[in-house]
């Protein structure tokens, strides 16, 4: 059986000015994979890196899901079940079927080709975008299909996702050797929507992603943890803004939050607001827009029950800030996130309040995550960031019909002689606030520690999760149950818990069944 694949941007051309193909059997804007050479590789890593964030489902993929277990924005439609809790598969569904139908075969094939043409560093460049992409998957779902996609079978296996975190420990081993014995080598060049195709860029980008997955095992296995943050630290990660990884984004392919702000569906969280105007910060006004009436910065509180939502929420609470609006409506091409500077410090400073080795102490290591986010984000000079620093501050309380009380206690200050608990919130919180709007990575670490606090929902629909608990992850789509049974069976058992959204994925284990949440 022929596979045939989508080559981005380049494919009618070439179908244009070639007679190789069947005519009968080939499908119009695909090219059968024998006749994708090392020249066109580039184009399908491109179309992998856009996809591989959920770019066209961005919406039911990430704003209607972690977006709001992170409490970063809230959702004005009524009918948005997932706000109270209660899954929807039609969703899943969609965004699933854009990841394995679109964003992997892409991927599947680049490191095919590159290895099949000893393209090195191409090829350890595609297998750290395998890492990314595939850890969003593994950290939404669980045990996702990972080793044995691409395999022609009618029943395609799913892995266990502690199986996976190891294997992106040996795939980040295997590719940062290859990245080290080709300094200034380069791979893929301008179709390299990340860092054009550095090696050197890639290896830092590397390290950083090992720093990232040691700290989110922290809780699964310590000792693990420890010796890759160490390691990850040692080899050399991100440590300027200026090595940020950020997906390149053209009028073609938008910041992909950029893709939905023409509609009305979501608004900031209340979370978002008692804690931006309570540290009274800098980044307030880019992260969001005010309110259309009334011009004030407010939000909405999570788990607002149905008939208090609908389109007259829009104006009355902030939206994003405007360089997150779409081309048309006067927002800039804001590259897409994928890991910073400001979020290595973060990590560092935890590595470092557990006693692991990581370059500093955790006092000056989140202070470096609070200076490089402030100077990212709004340029901030020496003397903001020194007094934001030192701000002893808390986050406010909000007036609505609840008496919605502060989100936390914490001052931005950090507390050297707190608990090791207080001073994790501490540093959490802070790199919450930098991670914005990236409610995939803040909603993981969510629920890895705790932290932010948010606040309890209004309302919980679900008959499994109180208002004060969090969502563990997400459903398996509908697609898989009728579609690839025996894996989707296979898949629960390796969860170890039902296909429910209280079901907690491997790594998450922090002994907290219910997190200390402001419950009025």
């Amino acid at each position: 059986m022929k596979k045939y694949f989508f080559l981005f941007m380049a494919t009618l051309t070439l179908l244009s000015c070639t007679k190789r193909f069947d005519e009968m059997n080939t499908p119009e804007n695909l090219l059968p994979e024998n006749e994708i050479s090392a020249a066109l590789i580039g184009q399908s890593f491109a179309f992998s890196q856009y996809h591989g964030l959920c770019a066209v489902y961005v919406e039911v993929g990430q704003t209607l899901h972690a977006d709001i277990y992170a409490q970063y924005f809230a959702s004005v439609p009524a009918a948005f079940s997932t706000e109270q809790f209660i899954p929807n598969g039609s969703w899943t569904d969609l965004f699933w079927k854009d990841f394995y139908v679109n964003a992997a075969p892409q991927l599947w094939l680049t490191e095919k080709v590159t290895k099949e043409n000893n393209m090195l560093v191409a090829n350890a460049i595609a297998k750290i975008w395998r890492v990314v992409i595939y850890s969003r998957m593994t950290d939404y779902f669980g045990p996702v299909i990972y080793s044995h996609f691409g395999e022609q079978t009618q029943s395609v296996p799913y892995d266990a996702q502690e199986d996976i975190y190891n294997d992106f420990f040996k795939t980040l081993d295997e590719a940062s050797a290859v990245l080290k014995q080709n300094p200034g080598g380069n791979g893929f060049a301008a179709h390299d929507q990340v860092y054009a195709g550095s090696a050197d860029k890639w290896l830092k980008l590397a390290n950083s992603l090992r720093l990232r997955f040691a700290l989110r095992i922290a809780y699964a296995d310590a000792a693990r943890a420890k010796t890759e943050a160490e390691k990850a630290v040692t080899d050399g990660v991100i440590l300027t803004n200026v090595d940020n990884a950020n997906v390149l984004t053209t009028t073609n392919s938008v910041n992909i939050l950029s893709r939905i702000t023409y509609l009305i569906d979501f608004r900031a969280s209340t979370s978002l607001i008692s804690t931006l105007k309570g540290y009274n910060d800098p980044r307030l006004s880019d992260y969001l827009s005010p309110a259309v009436t009334g011009g004030q910065y407010t939000g909405i509180r999570n788990g607002l029950p149905a008939v208090e939502r609908g389109t007259q929420l829009a104006n009355l609470n902030s939206f994003v800030g405007t360089k997150w609006l779409s081309p048309d409506r006067k927002g800039t091409l804001t590259p897409n996130r994928v890991l910073s500077a400001a979020e290595v410090a973060f990590l560092k400073a935890e590595g470092a309040l557990r006693g692991w080795s990581m370059g500093g102490t955790p006092k000056d290591l989140y202070n470096q995550g609070i200076a490089l986010s402030l100077a990212e984000r709004v340029a901030a000079s020496p003397t903001q960031i020194t007094a934001y620093q030192t701000s002893t501050t808390l986050p406010a309380p909000v007036t609505d019909k609840w008496n919605t009380p502060a989100m936390s206690d914490i001052p931005v200050l950090y507390d050297e002689v707190g608990t090791f608990e207080r001073r994790l919130e501490q540093i959490i919180t802070q790199k919450w606030l930098a991670l914005y709007p990236d409610g995939w990575e803040a909603w993981s670490e969510r629920r890895r520690t705790g932290y932010p606090r948010g606040y309890a929902l209004i309302a919980s629909e679900s008959p499994n999760i109180t208002r004060t608990q969090l969502v563990r992850r997400v459903t398996y789509p509908p697609v898989e149950i009728s579609t690839n049974r025996a894996a989707y069976d296979a898949a629960v058992g390796m969860l170890k818990g039902a296909d429910e959204n209280f079901t907690r994925v491997w790594w998450d284990k922090k002994p907290i069944a219910d997190y200390p949440l402001p419950t009025n």
